[in-house]
């Protein structure tokens, strides 16, 4: 994954994730939207795509229980950690 890539998405990722916590639904849905467009540009260069698209599937489903503590902890906690991983390509 690129660097800069990388740089935004992690960000933005603990950003949204504090918008849900404080009630910000629609803003925070709105930037996961975002998040996730970012995601899929970047999804065959990362390590562990079973584990990012399982995790994916995790935070669509926390989305539409609106369990917003359940995917704002996904994505300030878990997706970052997959992301941080090395990337095919890399040593």
């Amino acid at each position: 994954m690129k660097n800069d890539v990388r740089a935004i998405l992690i960000p933005k990722l603990i950003s949204t994730a504090h918008k849900l916590r404080l009630g910000q639904e629609a803003d925070g849905s709105r930037d996961f939207g975002a998040c996730i467009d970012l995601l899929t540009g970047i999804l065959p260069e990362l390590q562990d795509t079973k584990a990012v698209m399982a995790l994916f599937q995790t935070m669509l489903a926390a989305q539409e229980r609106h369990d917003w503590l359940a995917l704002a902890d996904c994505l300030e906690y878990e997706l970052p950690l997959l992301l941080q991983q090395p990337t095919t390509g890399q040593a």
